[in-house]
């Protein structure tokens, strides 16, 4: 019973770094010390599959449920505690270290030749980690000051229609506003949610005025919109082709198959459908996740039987540059930083527990 709840736990943990753009989902795996039976599963090995057909279950409700969970608290969770979550999966990767070195070497030494496959891994993650910080949204929001406040304005700058359910999240409380387009969906003491309504559509490259809003201590950057696509033929190819390429992706340690979706420009579509339970934009996300799974698992699991100590060296690379990509900004004397400390220890004190005590893997 205990080991079907760690399965369930290990499989949360992997969903929900597959959320975080950053943070490695197969990181995590190497982490638990269950990255070679995963990739055996995941690559449809039959006798791998009834081998372990438990854990596969335990592990795959986890995953579902750290997906879809935490996609409705990441933005919170990453507002208030940013340094916090992120030094906790720093000192969950710095932990794991041990245990891929114990595992790498099973059968033969770390030799110089294992640089050729180190640096180039290493430095993928920091090169895409320097993308990552000039990567942008679809989408803008602006205020511009007019007779009576502020107007609201939305700006979609993808490629396809955005569906008229959105959803506009402002941090005041909006008293006194004259708003078309949408309606209000909750009040609050510090915020509002705003839904679209059938005329709320935003055409790709073009904006939607929402309305005169009288509250000049709202930033832009402070309003949040949570939108999907409509879906035609080319939204569902760019969909299917682009969370393929982010599944194999999701498999590799050190590399984030969520941010990969970031770079492709699908990563909000993809949020607000699991959000919304979107079938016709869940459809080709599903699909990708599958054949890009499957595919990148028997690769890896080709390439383990025959270049262990190679693609080992590689992992430790990716994983050592994944401290680096999850390093977050703001660390320094406050608060947030004596927290973010005590999580990096217990993140640390977990992957080195679960790494010691990992059962062997042949």
């Amino acid at each position: 019973m205990l080991k079907n709840l760690l399965n369930m736990i290990y499989g949360a943990v992997f969903g929900i770094a597959n959320v975080i753009p950053g943070v490695s989902g197969g990181t995590m795996m190497v982490v638990f010390g269950i990255y070679d039976k995963l990739i055996e599963v995941l690559s449809f090995k039959l006798s791998a599959i009834k081998k372990n057909i438990i854990f596969l279950i335990f592990f795959g409700i986890g995953a579902a449920a750290g997906i879809l969970g935490f996609s409705f608290i990441i933005t919170w969770l990453f507002d208030n505690y940013n340094i916090a979550v992120n030094m906790f999966f720093m000192g969950l990767i710095l932990g794991s270290i041990p245990l891929i070195v114990k595992t790498a070497t099973k059968k033969e030494k770390f030799k110089p030749a294992c640089l050729i496959a180190f640096i180039p891994a290493l430095a993928l993650v920091v090169g895409l980690t320097a993308l990552d910080k000039v990567t942008g949204d679809n989408y803008s929001t602006a205020l511009e000051q007019v007779q009576g406040g502020y107007t609201i304005t939305l700006s979609n700058g993808g490629g396809y229609d955005i569906k008229p359910d959105w959803r506009l999240t402002v941090p005041v409380q909006l008293d006194n506003a004259q708003l078309v387009n949408c309606t209000v969906k909750s009040l609050g003491a510090d915020k509002t949610v705003l839904t679209g309504t059938e005329n709320g559509a935003i055409k790709a490259g073009g904006s939607l005025d929402i309305g005169i809003i009288t509250d000049a201590a709202i930033n832009a950057e402070d309003i949040e919109l949570s939108y999907t696509y409509q879906m035609n033929v080319l939204l569902f190819i760019t969909l299917l082709l682009g969370v393929t390429v982010a599944a194999v992706a999701m498999i590799i340690p050190g590399v984030s198959g969520s941010f990969v979706m970031v770079l492709l420009g699908i990563y909000s579509t993809v949020i607000g459908a699991i959000k919304s339970l979107d079938i016709l934009i869940l459809i080709p996300v599903a699909l990708g996740v599958v054949i890009g799974i499957v595919f990148g698992a028997k690769l890896i699991s080709a390439l383990l039987k025959k270049y262990s100590l190679f693609v080992y060296s590689a992992i430790l690379g990716l994983v050592i540059g994944s401290f680096y990509a999850v390093l977050p900004d703001g660390i320094g004397l406050n608060i947030q930083t004596l927290i973010g400390i005590a999580a990096f220890i217990v993140g640390g004190a977990i992957s080195f527990i679960c790494g010691k005590y990992a059962p062997s893997e042949e």
